[in-house]
This record gives C-alpha cells, sequence and structure tokens, in this order.
C-alpha cells in the first residue's frame, strides 16, 4: 500500500522539485502484482543486448552482466523523477551504431567511440528539454530526412541480423519460433482481431514477446542450440566496480582525438530523430489511456532532460549501444491498456504499474538463472528484438513521406545508411535532399512540419480540455454513478 493517497481525478502525490516530480514505492505509489511478471519478462528483454556486449564490443561475459544490470537500473530514474511510461532503448539506432563500431580496432578505441556518441546524445537531450527547442529542431527536419533515417534504421536492423552466418544460422529453430510467435500475436491480423472479443487471446496478444520468448528458449534447448549452464547460484550481484575499470572514460580515458568526437556527432543526431517519435508516442499513449479518477501529469520537456540523465550517467560510466530512450512501446501499451480497462481496484495509478514493471525489471536482473537463460539464448533474442523494431520502423518511415520525391529520396537515404552507415547516411541525406528539392519543395516541407506540429498541439490541447471537464464534472459528482 502507498502511505500517500490520491484524490479522485487529482495527480498522484509527489515531492516536486522543480521540473521533476519525485515518486518512491510504498510511499507514493504501490506494487501492481500483474506488472511483477512483465517486469521480470521485460529483464528477459534487457538481455536481448549481451550478444553484441560479448562479440561487437569484447566484453566478459560476466562484464557484459554487469553492464546490462547498470544500464536497466537507470530505468529507474523514469519514475523516480515523474515519468508515468515505461522506458527502453533507442533500439533501432542500436544496429547502426553497432556496425559502425564495429569498423573501428576493437577495444578502447570502440568504447570510446560509444562514449562520445552517448554523451553528445545526451547533452542534446538536456538541450533541447531545458529550453523547449525539441519540437522546433524536428520541425526543421524534412520529412523525407526523417522518413529515411528510421526507414534505414529498420532494414539496417533486419539485415544485419539475418546476414549470413549470423544467429539466423547458427540457432535456426530458436530465432524462428520466438519470430513466429511474436509477430503473429503482436501484428497478425488472424489473432489482434479476436483481441476485443476473447479473453484468451487478449492475454496471448498482450504479453506477446513474453510468449515468444518462452516459446525460443524451449524450442532453442529442445533442438540442443542453447547450451545452458546452471550454477546453482539464485541471486548474485554484479561486480560493478570491475564492470568501471573495463568500460569507464573515468578509468579507461575519453578520446583525445577531436574527429573522434566530430565522428560521432552524426550518429547522436540520427539518435534523436529516430527517439524523437517516442517522445510524441509516450503522451499520445497516456492520454489515450486517461481514466477520470487520476489526472497524468505529462511533460515533454521533463521526458527529455530524464532521457538526456540517464545516457549521460552511462556515458560516463557504463556506455551502452543501445542507448536510453523514453518508450519501451510493448510493455508502455500493455500496462497503459491494463490501467485503462482494470479502474481504480485494478491498479489505482497509472505509476503503479509502471513504476513496478521497472522495479521488477531491475530486480530481476539479479536472479541469476534468469541471465543464465538468456546468455545462452542471447542471440536469438536479438534477432526478435531488432526485427520487431524493423517492422515498427518501416510503419513509421511510410507515414512520415508526403510526395513520391520523399518517397525515392527515403529509399535512398536508408540505402547509404545500411550500405555505408549512419554517419556517412546522414550527410548523404542532406546532399540528397538540398539536391533534389528546390526551394519551393523545402518551404513547402517546413510548411507541412509546421502544420503537423499544430495539428499535435491542437489534438493534445483538446484531449487535455476534454480530461480537465470530465474530472471537473467527476469531482462535482457528476459521474460517479458511471463510476460504481
Amino acid at each position: 500500500m502507498a502511505m500517500l493517497k490520491r484524490e479522485y481525478g487529482g495527480i498522484q502525490p509527489c515531492w516536486k522539485v522543480g521540473l521533476f516530480r519525485i515518486r518512491l514505492p510504498f510511499i507514493h505509489f504501490k506494487i501492481s502484482p500483474p506488472e511483477v511478471v512483465t517486469g521480470l519478462m521485460n529483464a528477459c528483454t534487457s538481455y536481448g543486448a549481451l550478444a553484441v556486449l560479448i562479440t561487437s564490443l569484447g566484453l566478459d561475459p560476466a562484464v557484459a552482466w554487469a553492464l546490462v544490470v547498470f544500464e536497466t537500473a537507470m530505468y529507474t530514474l523514469n519514475w523516480l523523477l515523474g515519468e508515468p511510461s515505461i522506458c527502453g532503448w533507442i533500439t533501432p539506432a542500436m544496429a547502426i551504431i553497432v556496425v559502425f563500431l564495429e569498423s573501428l580496432d576493437p577495444g578502447v578505441a570502440r568504447l570510446q567511440m560509444l562514449t562520445c556518441i552517448q554523451l553528445e546524445l545526451g547533452i542534446l537531450f538536456i538541450v533541447l528539454g531545458a529550453t523547449g527547442l525539441s519540437k522546433k529542431l524536428n520541425t526543421l527536419v524534412p520529412p523525407a530526412i526523417k522518413a529515411g533515417i528510421v526507414m534505414g534504421a529498420g532494414v539496417n536492423a533486419v539485415a544485419v541480423r539475418l546476414k549470413t552466418g549470423g544467429a539466423i544460422d547458427t540457432v535456426t529453430v530458436g530465432c524462428l519460433c520466438g519470430l513466429v510467435v511474436v509477430f503473429m500475436l503482436m501484428f497478425s491480423k488472424r489473432v489482434r482481431k479476436y483481441m476485443d472479443t476473447n479473453r484468451f487471446v487478449a492475454i496471448l496478444g498482450n504479453y506477446s514477446f513474453l510468449w515468444a520468448v518462452i516459446a525460443l528458449l524451449i524450442a532453442g534447448g529442445v533442438a540442443g542450440e542453447f547450451n545452458f549452464q546452471w550454477s546453482g547460484e539464485i541471486i548474485k550481484v554484479p561486480d560493478f566496480m570491475g564492470l568501471f575499470a573495463v568500460v569507464s572514460p573515468l578509468f579507461i580515458g575519453f578520446a583525445t582525438d577531436p574527429g573522434v568526437w566530430i565522428a560521432a556527432l552524426p550518429y547522436a543526431v540520427v539518435a534523436w530523430v529516430i527517439a524523437y517519435g517516442d517522445f510524441v508516442t509516450v503522451q499520445q499513449l497516456g492520454l489515450q489511456a486517461a481514466r477520470d479518477d487520476e489526472y497524468i501529469e505529462f511533460d515533454p520537456n521533463r521526458t527529455n532532460v530524464i532521457c538526456g540523465i540517464r545516457n549521460v550517467i552511462l556515458s560516463l560510466f557504463a556506455p551502452y549501444p543501445a542507448l536510453a530512450g523514453p518508450l519501451s512501446a510493448p510493455y508502455c501499451v500493455a500496462t497503459y491498456a491494463r490501467y485503462k480497462q482494470s479502474g481504480r481496484q485494478g491498479m489505482d495509478s497509472i505509476y503503479d504499474g509502471s513504476g513496478t514493471n521497472l522495479l521488477f525489471t531491475v530486480l530481476g536482473l539479479f536472479v541469476y538463472p534468469l541471465y543464465e537463460a538468456s546468455l545462452a539464448a542471447s542471440a536469438a533474442l536479438l534477432v526478435v528484438v531488432l526485427l520487431i523494431q524493423g517492422w515498427l520502423c518501416s510503419q513509421i518511415a511510410f507515414g512520415l513521406v508526403r510526395d513520391d520525391l520523399d518517397k525515392g529520396m527515403t529509399g535512398m537515404i536508408a540505402g547509404f545508411i545500411v550500405a555505408r552507415g549512419g554517419g556517412v547516411g546522414f550527410l548523404a541525406a542532406i546532399v540528397l535532399y538540398l539536391l533534389i528539392s528546390d526551394n519551393d519543395k523545402i518551404r513547402a516541407d517546413y510548411a507541412y512540419n509546421k502544420e503537423l506540429q499544430r495539428i499535435e498541439d491542437e489534438e493534445t490541447e483538446r484531449q487535455l480540455v476534454a480530461l480537465h471537464a470530465r474530472l471537473e464534472a467527476a469531482k462535482a459528482g457528476k459521474l460517479q454513478d458511471e463510476e460504481k
């Protein structure tokens, strides 16, 4: 039980500290049992990057485990500082960044470059959040460049994971079973159309990644593809000081060549462009899930700043190739749906759900058998995670273009990113856009972006006004019969 209670229609209790809203478990929110399960499954998702950390960064498995735990522990800053959403990685950017890092010499050079990318991204998030310039910068990026970057990230994620000799060839059964289950439950019309009328199907769809992980582990294990090695330990704490000594720039040093910092900048910008859509999605998901008994306070500037803080901390202590983003879509959507459908008795506050999920995601990483199982299946887990992102990026990219010229540029930019990496791809996108577009199109694209931003702002304001009206009506007792 939470010590502090919320009045009907009010904001969940918190301690206000400037932009932030501090909330602690058992004081400002309580544990939501269903989210304990999803939190533990989120822990499995966190282990999806183990294969990259071990192969691309050359880390020892024990150090890679410590890095995953430390990175995931930064999730707790989300609910601690006031965000109602469930955060995660900037997953599509990971494939672009990993391919770039693998072009460098193994060891310190890769870690220093990753530090530069993540630190620059963190500073960018903080500056844009503190100044409120995030929307302005997004308006300046033409639709074709946005679509090309997102499409390139998605296609690159798929191409890298499905290349010859990769996990799809070495742990084929596990990969295919995980992919079939997750795509069927998450995207297939054959299943999704029954979710509103069949509770069993709804449970399958809402926990689609959970079932995919279970299917993957069982199928790969039975096929003998995964070499599970059980130590017998149940709870174990990683060696964080050993982690810092190996990866932190405070121990191994920062890059001294200015060229490294310059080369990292396009990748930081690309990651921000990819992440921007998640900032919009976070707020829209919350507004769609709004209930009359709680006012959920959204602040895109705070979201930017918190993401920035997470990235800066990681860059200084444990740079992470998946970076730190504002949204873990599968878990956020599922939690918000349960919040909307279960009412106050099922989930008193949205912070009960998101806080519990993130808290148990972190705690689940200390359950050593979960790590041992995920380590054995890490390559297959990463295939499933990145192919989901490839699908979603493709959907988003097609929705960003506004004419046939944009479609052509989108394909070319995506091709540059896949063939030559995010840095070259970003610069090629700018050159291609200026080469293909005349002044009329450039002005039209800018006007189009401004109009989209105006419509988005007006729709958000409309939903907020409607929410305030419902809350006031509820406080006046006009909606009490509906609540009963």
